[in-house]
């Protein structure tokens, strides 16, 4: 029976180490009398100079002039001058994370400096994103004469000019890239502006947000005490770089976080169940939460419990997101293992470059965070489309390497609207021209001899025997962690896989390993025993982040496990063959393949593997070191299998990285030669020799 995987494929990823410079270290930690594995990091990072350490360590909670910022002046100008004079303003949204806290912190500073003052957020699956004409005529018709726009806006240059047509002034925060003009506004704030030179480039909506109310109150210590736990929350869930402005504003936020008096964080933070407030657990407990509303219902709901003062409402807000956040995960569970389950009994549909699926089942809302999973497990870039009854809606997501905005836009002619940046995009077509695009973006994407390839990045190697929990303290000085800032992650290489033990259920396992005196225990999530492929003996390479638990007031070192493969295993060759195995299954011949057609031996091992270590699961990377063959490599690996299952020698399925093999009874002798495929790819290698 096939146990599928549900977090994703167990491909290894091409591991990227740092460059390490131990002698700069050590001159680093001497200079400024840090400790040695702080120095070190901040090497990896190239953080080295005084200013620059300072600046990174620095809890001051010190921001740039806001009004540095292109258009700032006029902003306060025009926004101060409404409420003086007690015009209606409205503050513009957007449904997501950034864009509902963006709302609520400019709707809360200007409700508390007494604007006459309301706030609008479009809905997703009638509105759309951003500024519509319908919307600025509601508001005319409710008196409004200044909307401020947040984490949208400078892309809206029909609709601004609309409203001013009507008699209002817009004034414009966004953070999205401009188009080659500017909104008709009274004042476009977007540091993206090619006019602007200031130091929030990497803001998002609700730091512009954050930056604008200290603007216009001129005093930016009653603002971040009031407001920087809204402005971190957009930021880390927004994914902008943790650097710079941001990593002050997120450092700030997360302070004011844990010591909130605001009754809607404090319930979604219990809701969250979480007892550590870092970017970690914004992004992936609480932010979700508000996400959640704008995906499945409205995010006036996630609005109005950042808005309330009363308790009792916000635990009824909170309680409902959190319903609604594990509807989501539910929803976003069934189109997962219905698209795994699509790509199974269709696994031609895998060969593909980018992978390009749809269906009028899927919810428009949870498609993006879909797409993610099944590129990670797909170890390729996906796009997942909600069919319509004539209007389809689809979002994708990339792999570093491979500009999926620049392919969709390569296919616009198949396309009503897309947009996006280079690792995800979003697309709207015609439900008739979806295997057309399908057919178009593959055609892009095969114009590329190789496809990037999924990596991690490692920070450093280390010695089992010299780890201790104070390097873990810190590592603490360099969070928040997050975009632009990853936590470190760490290669501990050569370990004796010694016992896989089950926890929680089944739910995770502990790996104990052990080299020379050490002896550490290591917590894979999301896989069971069964998904489990290395067996035990077996030595490992691992790339792991460094964590502590405390029990009973002891301190103990935790190892997250990242990525696992087999001591010495090449990764990245491995990978690159796989695509040739499979740019070979759809009909491309590379010239390569002639370095890769399989020997009578290379069979006689790999069945002679199977057949002394039968297992439920394998994965590429776990065959082919167990076989322990230096000939045989991941194309000749999947192409044998795909012979021995034409010569009934085996049932085999492959998903992903994941091989499900059992051997089948034979009688007699098997004559290779009558195999059409090993044929075929004989003719082949024959044709690519004789043309070199």
């Amino acid at each position: 029976m096939i146990v599928r995987n549900r977090k994703g494929g167990v491909f290894v990823r091409d591991w990227l180490f740092s460059e390490l410079d131990k002698d700069k270290a050590r001159n680093l930690a001497a200079q400024y009398q840090l400790p040695v594995f702080t120095a070190l990091l901040l090497t990896v990072r190239q953080i080295t100079e005084r200013e620059e350490i300072e600046q990174f360590f620095d809890n001051s909670g010190q921001l740039p002039d806001p009004f540095t910022i292109k258009d700032m002046d006029k902003a306060v100008e025009r926004i101060r001058q409404a409420v003086h004079s007690g015009e209606k303003i409205c503050v513009f949204g957007d449904y997501d994370c950034d864009g509902v806290t963006s709302t609520a912190l400019l709707y809360s500073y200007l409700e508390s400096v007494f604007a006459n003052v309301i706030y609008y957020i479009p809905d997703r699956n009638t509105e759309g994103y951003g500024m519509n004409k319908k919307a600025v005529e509601k508001l005319k018709k409710d008196e409004v004469s200044l909307i401020i726009t947040v984490d949208n806006g400078i892309s809206a240059i029909d609709e601004i000019f609309y409203a001013g047509q009507l008699g209002m002034d817009v004034v414009v925060t966004d953070h999205h890239t401009p188009q080659s003009i500017l909104p008709n506004a009274a004042a476009v704030i977007d540091p993206h502006r090619l006019d602007d030179t200031s130091e929030f480039t990497n803001c998002c909506g609700a730091g512009l947000a954050m930056m604008l109310a200290i603007a216009l109150e001129g005093d930016s210590f009653t603002v971040i005490e009031n407001y920087s736990d809204l402005a971190a929350l957009g930021t880390v869930a927004d994914l902008v770089p943790l650097s710079g402005v941001n990593r002050t504003i997120v450092k700030a936020g997360m302070l004011r976080m844990k010591n909130t008096e605001r009754p809607g964080m404090v319930q979604l933070i219990e809701q969250a169940q979480t007892d550590k407030i870092n970017a970690g657990t914004i992004g992936f407990r609480i932010a979700p939460r508000i996400n959640a509303a704008g995906r499945l219902a409205s995010p006036y709901d996630a609005l109005e419990l950042l808005l309330t003062e009363d308790d009792d409402r916000a635990q009824m807000q909170a309680e409902r997101l959190n319903a609604l956040n594990t509807q989501r995960q539910t929803i976003e569970n069934e189109i997962y293992e219905d698209i795994c389950r699509m790509l199974d009994e269709s696994p031609e549909m895998t060969l593909d470059r980018v992978i390009v699926v749809s269906s009028e089942n899927w919810n428009a809302g949870v498609i993006g965070i879909v797409s993610s999973r099944i590129t990670e497990k797909y170890v390729k870039p996906s796009i997942i489309i909600s069919e319509g009854d004539d209007i389809c809606k689809g979002s994708g997501r990339s792999v570093s390497g491979f500009s999926l905005v620049d392919a969709i836009f390569a296919c616009s002619d198949y396309l009503e609207k897309c947009g996006g940046h280079p690792m995800a995009a979003g697309i709207s077509l015609k439900r008739e021209k979806i295997e057309d695009f399908r057919r178009a973006i593959n055609d892009y994407a095969d114009k590329q001899e190789n496809m990037p390839l999924l990596s991690v990045k490692i920070d450093s190697k280390l010695n089992p025997n010299t780890i201790v929990t104070d390097m873990v303290h810190q590592l603490q000085a360099f969070e928040p962690f997050g975009y632009g800032n990853p936590k470190p992650n760490f290669a501990v290489c050569n370990m004796k896989l010694e016992k896989i033990v089950s926890l929680s259920g089944g739910k995770h396992i502990k790996l104990i390993v052990s080299r020379d005196k050490a002896r550490l225990n290591l917590v894979k999530f999301s896989t069971t025993p069964k998904e489990f492929p290395y067996p035990e003996g077996c030595l490992l390479d691992f790339a792991v982040s460094l964590d502590i638990n405390v029990y009973q007031q002891q301190e103990y070192l935790s190892f997250n496990i990242k990525d696992i493969k087999p001591s010495g295993f090449d990764s990245k060759k491995a990978m690159l063959e796989v695509q040739l195995y499979e740019q070979y299954q759809k009909g491309t011949v590379r010239p390569q393949v002639k370095e890769h057609y399989p020997s009578r031996e290379d069979f006689a091992a790999v069945y002679r593997y199977i057949r002394q270590y039968p297992r439920e699961l394998y994965t590429i990377d776990s065959l082919l070191s167990g076989i322990g063959n230096p000939s045989l490599g991941a194309f000749k690996l999947l192409i044998t299998l795909d012979i021995m299952e034409e010569m009934q020698l085996i049932e085999y399925k492959r998903s992903g990285d994941m091989l499900y093999i059992s051997l089948k009874e034979v009688s007699g002798k098997v004559n290779l030669e009558t195999s059409v495929i090993y044929g075929r790819l004989k003719e082949v290698v024959s044709h690519v020799g004789n043309l070199s």
